[in-house]
Order: C-alpha cells, then structure tokens, then sequence
C-alpha cells in the first residue's frame, strides 16, 4: 500500500534537498570567493609618510622617506636622546576619523626587506578612531592595536593572522580602559603603522616595503553557517537532524580535499619558486663573474702596459746599459710577457665557455706562417740540447683561410708542452694533408702533429689532460704554468670545426694531433712586416696628444714618442684634452678609454662634434682587448685601436699610417749566415764552444764579445765565426745567441780541419 506524503513532508524535503544543495555551494563560495582585499603597495601608498621621535619625545631620530618604482623604503638613523627613540612608515586609510573596517580581514600579507643589526624587531600598529576615547589630529589618542614582528626569524613573503593583534599596554593604562573593552576593535581604521621595535640606539635601519595585503570575507564564515543554522531550524527537527548529518558528512570530505588541493599547490608553488631562485642565483654568479674577469683584465693590464711599455723603451737604450743591467731588463720584460699570457689565458678560457669567442679567419701563407713557429720553438729546443724536425707536405696548399692568432696559439701550447716535458731526444712537427669527407675543392682538410720522446702520460692522466686548471705533471715539472693551455687549446680546435686527440705511453713520449677543415686561399696573403726598429721618421715634426689617466703610463708614452722625434702633449683625462685642443693643436691623439672625468669614448665624441677637430686622428688605447672593446672604440669614432700592453712598434706603425709618415729604421738583429757560409765557418775546439755556452746561459754579452775578440787571436781563420758571435752580443740577440752557439755543441758535428 502506497502512502503519500503530506505536503509539509514534501516541503520539507525540498527544503532539506535545496539546503543540502545549497550548503556546499555557499561554503565553496565563501571559501573561495567573497573575497577582498585592501592593498598598500608604490603603486597605491595610500598616503605613506614617516614620522619620528623629534616632534614628540625631543630625541634626534631621523626618518626619511623615499619611493622607488618597486617598494616605498623608511631609512632611520635612530638617535639616542630619547629614552624610546623611534622612527615609524604610516600609511593613512580612509577618511579622518572613519577609517576602513577591517574586522572582517582574517589575514595580512607582508613583503618587507629589513637591513640592521640585530635584533630585527618591528612593531605593527593598526590604529582605530574611536569617538568615546579618540579625539581628530591626537595620534595617541586612536586604539593602538598591536602585533610585534621579529624580522630575524620571518622568510620574506610571510604572513600572519589577524587574531595575533592586542590593545597596546600603553594605550589601555594611558586612557584606562576597562578589562570588558580592551579587546582589539578594527571596525575603523584610519591608519596602517611600521614602528622600529626594541632595537639598540644609535644605528641605522632602513625598512623596504613592497606589498602589505589584508585579506577577508565580504560574508564571514561563522555569518554564513548561523544563517544555515536558521534555516535548517525553520526545516524542522527533522530536517535539521538529517541536514546536519549529511552537512557533517560533506564538510569532512570538503575540508579534505580542500587541504589537499591546498598541500599539491603549496608544493607546486614551491617547487616554481625554488626553479626561479636557482636560475636567478646562477644568472646572477654568471653576470659577476662576467664583470670580474673584465673589471680583472683592465686592472692587470693597466700597470702591465707600463711595466712591458718601459722594458721595451730600455731596450731601445741597452748599448747605455752594463750586462747586469740588461739581463734584469730582459728578465722584467720576458716576466711581464709572462704574466700577459696567464691573463690572456684566463679570459681566453672564460670567453670560450661563455660562447663569446669569436674567429677571425683571414688568408695566410700557411708555409710562412709555419716557418715562424718552428723558429720560435727550434730555439727553445736547442736550448735543452733536443733535436727539432719539422716536415710540410708537399700536397699542402700554399695559403689557406685560417685565423692565424688562435692557430699559433694552439701550435705554441702544444709545442712548448713537448719542449717542457721532454729532456732527451727530438721534438716534431707534421702538416698533412687528409682526405675531406665532402670532396669539396674549395676546402683543404689539415692534420697537424706534435710528436715528443719525453716523458709521456698514464690512462689516468690522459684522462684529466683536458680539464682546466688540471696540471698532470709531477710538481718540478708544473712551474711556469696554469693548467689552461690545453684546455683552451681544445675549445679553440671545436670552435675552428675541428677535433684534438692525444696518444701516450709513459716514458715513450706522446704525440698530439689536430684536425680542421680550411678554405684554400685564392688572394696572396699580406707579408709580415718588417722587424726593423723604428728611430725616426722623415719630414716636419708632429705634434701627438696624450691623454691617460695613471702617470706612468703617460709617462712611457711620452718618452717613447719624444725619442722619435714627436713634439708631445699629456693630459690625465678628457676634459684637460678638450682644453688642450686649441692652444696645443696636435696632429694625432692616443686616448685612453677608461678614465675619470670624460671617459675616451666620450671625449672622441666630443671631438667629432667640433667642427674643427672632428677630422683629427684617435687612436684608442685601452686595457679592454676584446673585439667588443674595439668595436665600441671605433662607433665611438676612433681612427684605430691599440690594446694594452702596449707593443712599441704596433703604436708607432698606427700612427704612421694615420699620419703617412715615411719611417727611419734601424738595424734588426743580424741574419744568421747563409747554409753555404756556415757550412765553410771554422770552428772554435769543443772547449771553447762550452766555455761560449755557459757564457750565453747567463746572458753575460760583454764576455761573450771578449771571448769573440780571444777567438780573433787564437787563430784567425775562427774570425768569420768570431764576427758573427760578436754582431748578435752586440745587439743583445740572446735568443739568436743561444740557438747559433747550440749548433755547434753536439759531439757529431763534422768540423772542418785548421
């Protein structure tokens, strides 16, 4: 039998159906919706000021305000007249008197930066009109409701509840407040305060704010549940019994998943802001270490450029010079190379793994090319009494593309290696030609080798060969060096397309090897310039303009072009040159970049700004030696650039072309005799080639020309031999010395009969 329900039931049902309906969709809502949000951020400062404790208490605390595009900054340098100093940020809400309601706000949002000592105390004030004890313009006389904020132990952003805010002390005992109504009251807010808390006197503390938020319900949760409460009363018992069941059942499952949507969010969040944070850290090292290594260079080659500059102006002098004094100066300047190289080295090294090595291939007479750098090394060779060979294919194009810097550059690492660490036997050097994997005519495929007898290398140090700052040789043999040559060397090959490998045995020596594909050269390359040393030039005197900031670079730079026969000016920065344009009236300035004042970039645009000067040479000098640097100079409208260290002779030839000037030169270094006059060259008995040796070993020239002269006298058909020997200690040639004598000191030489 099938009994109806009444229509009260039925009401009721449908009443107890739409509350249930409606009871999870309200709360959602109010969860997730309903909300606002009263922000003070730059953007909306909401009347920011600073007040501090000199109007008030006396004191001589001072707050200052100042506004930025990302946060509003108290700076306070907090006095220590006042028993309390005090600085405070305030930011005003509402109109006087009415304020804001912020009694429905459950929660406030901070992003604040705070630099002092500890402790990193500050006091939040959130100051309530209250007609019954509060009086317009009397700060003091507003509800001080109170939350103190110790910044030490809070991770900016961070977030506290509304709940942690009190009726200050102070205030209740000041206007005597009964204990019924010092309950915190925020129902009229007129104002927002950042106090200095209990810190010590006497320091300064600046206070960063970049967002304060209060968050809170348009319809607070407990408004929203008494009116369901109501409603499932008006239901009936009935209803409100099945009602609150079904709630209490759905609000579990609602609070779980909430909080656990709440838990994978939180996570997620994280997991973004630690991404950002780590990417942010390494952009940020890279950009530093960028700088360091620029700011390094200019540094390092600054005083360089002087110390290389007046080594090489002494040279010009060293017939002045005793033979002490001349060994000191070629040890200054070959120590100053030195140190050249390890910086050199270093950027080379953070250039190619930053990706900002750039090539520049020109064409180059590959045998010529080769013929300088077997010169070089045969020296350093026959200076440790090793044999050198050296074998070109004949198959080998005459010139090729190639960017000559680096290739000699990678040559000189592997060549000066196998001279380091080989002490008997031979050195070599092998070009090929190979087979190209694409047949193309236009490009020639190259393999050199670097073969030594040293002391060859173990699997385990082969395996560390290439790293950076890795040095795998015992500690005797590491002086001298960093550990960068063949790293660099490798990321020199891969940038020129091309591949290094290394085969090694210890104690029988190693072999290295490189390959690269280069276009065949169809132009004639430019011959290398002559060596000749430069004494003078032809025609009216110049007048050049010097302009450097350190004095000992001015200083060089003076003595160098006054030698030559150049009338010079100097000034310390742009603005002095500016000044001497018109009563100096030179004929070709050398700028400095990199100077106070006027830096040289600047000063050259200025000067191609004046009408009369705008056509007047500049050359930029500068410690910066990258590409950049040069191309920054020349938009600047520098007519060439010159890096420091200064070399002598590329100064000088850069302002011969500038000015078309027809050099006077002095002799280079005697040329070693030709293979037919040699071969018919007398020599010396073995004893005195020794005694000739160590006199070259200690680079006593004096001696050398006086032991020369002895040879004259002890038979005169050693004098052709003797002359040659005392042309090369006359112009101090040691190198040239060192590997002429060195022919002469193996035992194998067939000597002609006296």
């Amino acid at each position: 039998m099938n009994q109806s329900l009444s229509r009260p039931t039925r009401i009721s049902y449908c009443l107890i159906i739409l509350l249930l309906l409606a009871t999870p969709a309200l709360l959602v809502w109010q969860h997730y919706g309903m909300v606002r949000t009263i922000e003070i951020s730059p953007g909306q400062p909401h009347g920011a000021r600073v007040a501090d404790d000199r109007p008030e208490l006396g004191g001589n605390s001072v707050g200052i305000l100042e506004r930025t595009p990302d946060a509003i900054v108290m700076r306070c340098a907090l006095g220590t007249v006042a028993t309390y100093g005090f600085c405070k940020l305030q930011f005003l809400l509402g109109r006087p008197g009415k304020g804001i309601d912020l009694s429905g706000f459950d929660s406030i949002d901070f992003d604040l930066r705070y630099t002092g000592r500890p402790p990193r105390i500050i006091k939040l004030h959130l100051m309530n009109f209250e007609p019954e004890f509060s009086t317009l313009g009397d700060w003091n006389s507003q509800r001080f409701n109170e939350a103190e904020i110790d910044l030490s132990r809070q991770a900016t952003p961070f977030t506290i509840p509304m709940n942690v805010l009190r009726t200050a002390d102070w205030w209740r005992s000041t206007h005597k407040i009964p204990l019924s109504k010092s309950y915190p009251r925020l129902d009229r807010v007129t104002a927002v305060e950042l106090s200095t808390g209990a810190v010590p006197q006497g320091q300064t503390i600046t206070l960063e704010v970049r967002s304060i938020r209060f968050h809170g319900k348009w319809i607070s949760k407990t408004a929203l549940l008494m009116g369901l409460v109501f409603a499932w009363i008006a239901c009936g018992i009935l209803g409100l019994t099945l009602g609150l069941l079904h709630f209490r059942d759905s609000l579990s499952a609602t609070k779980s998943r909430l909080e656990h949507l709440a838990a994978v969010d939180r996570e997620r969040k994280a997991a973004e802001a630690a991404r950002e944070a780590a990417l942010a850290e390494a952009v940020g090292l890279a950009r530093q270490r960028s700088n360091f290594l620029a700011q390094m260079s200019h540094e390092l080659r600054t005083p360089l450029n002087a110390i290389i500059g007046y080594a090489q102006l002494l040279k010009r002098d060293r017939h002045l010079l005793n033979d002490r004094q001349a060994a000191g100066l070629a040890t200054i300047h070959e120590s100053g190379q030195h140190l050249l190289t390890l910086i050199n080295d270093i950027l080379d090294l953070a250039r190619v793994e930053a990706g900002k090595m750039v090539l520049y291939p020109a064409a180059v007479h590959l045998g010529t090319f080769l013929q300088v750098v077997v010169d070089i090394m045969r020296v350093k060779a026959e200076e440790k009494g090793l044999a050198f060979e050296y074998a070109l294919a004949p198959d080998v194009p005459a010139a090729v593309t190639i960017d000559e810097t680096r290739l000699r550059q990678v040559l000189l690492n592997l060549l000066g290696n196998a001279v380091k660490f080989t002490d008997r036997g031979t050195v070599s050097l092998r070009v090929a030609r190979v087979p190209a994997a694409s047949g193309d005519d236009a490009c020639v495929r190259l393999r050199f080798e670097v073969a030594d007898t040293g002391i060859g290398m173990s699997a385990h140090q082969l395996g560390r060969l290439f790293r950076p700052f890795e040095q795998v040789a015992d500690v005797p043999r590491r002086a001298g060096g960093t550990g960068l040559g063949l790293a660099i060397s490798q990321q020199l090959v891969r940038l020129m397309g091309g591949t290094i490998g290394v085969a090694s045995e210890p104690d029988e020596g190693s072999t290295f090897w490189f390959e690269f594909a280069a276009p065949v050269a169809t132009g004639s390359p430019a011959s290398a310039p002559s060596q000749r040393t430069i004494v003078g030039y032809e025609g009216e005197r110049k007048r050049l303009l010097i302009v450097d900031d350190v004095p000992q670079n001015r200083a060089m730079l003076v003595d160098l072009l006054q030698a030559v026969g150049f009338v010079v000016a100097a000034a310390e920065n742009g603005l002095e040159c500016l000044a001497l344009l018109d009563s100096f009236k030179p004929d070709l300035i050398v700028m400095d970049v990199m100077m106070p004042v006027i830096d040289g970039n600047e000063t050259t645009r200025r000067i191609r700004q004046m009408p009369a000067w705008r056509r007047v040479p500049v050359i930029a000098v500068t410690a910066g030696a990258s590409p950049e640097d040069e191309a920054r100079c020349r938009e600047a409208g520098a007519d060439a650039f010159v890096p420091k260290p200064v070399e002598h002779d590329v100064l000088l030839r850069a302002i011969g072309t500038q000015l078309g000037l027809a050099w006077i030169t002095g002799p280079a270094a005697p040329d070693a005799p030709p293979e037919e006059e040699e071969a018919a060259l007398v020599v010396p008995p073995t004893e005195e080639i020794e005694v000739l040796w160590q006199l070259v070993r200690i680079g006593n020239m004096r001696k050398i020309r006086e032991q020369a002269g002895y040879l004259r006298t002890l038979d005169p058909s050693y004098a052709p031999f003797a002359d040659h020997l005392d042309a090369l200690a006359r112009g101090y040639h040691s190198k040239d010395l060192a590997a002429f004598v060195a022919r002469y000191r193996t035992e194998d030489v067939v000597r002609p009969a006296v």
